[in-house]
């Protein structure tokens, strides 16, 4: 039976012929990084940090509610509240960045 080729083979270059190709050995599998890579993504050198919640949640209602009426982002309402909770805490304090 005669190997199929394939429908992108003369689009591809031919280095080296079929039956040398059949004989290659496989390649060495690629070491990972010692840091993971990371997609560019639509905002480069930010931070993503958020949750989940059930839409019933009062909270998550709430929070709704007040972004619209403030007519400020989530963004903005959540950065606010971060902050505030990092001040009632100390945390900058406990963690050495006073």
């Amino acid at each position: 039976m005669a190997k199929r080729t394939s429908l992108l083979a003369p689009a591809m270059p031919q280095s080296r012929s079929e039956s040398e190709q059949d004989n290659a050995p496989a390649p060495a599998p690629a070491v990972p990084p010692a840091t993971p890579v990371r997609s560019g993504g639509k905002r480069p050198g930010k931070y993503h940090l958020g949750a989940y919640f059930d839409p019933a949640d009062p909270t998550a209602e709430a929070f709704r509610v007040l972004a619209a009426r403030t007519r400020r982002s989530h963004q903005d309402l959540l950065a606010e509240a971060i902050g505030e909770l990092v001040a009632k805490y100390e945390a900058d304090k406990q963690f050495g960045k006073s």
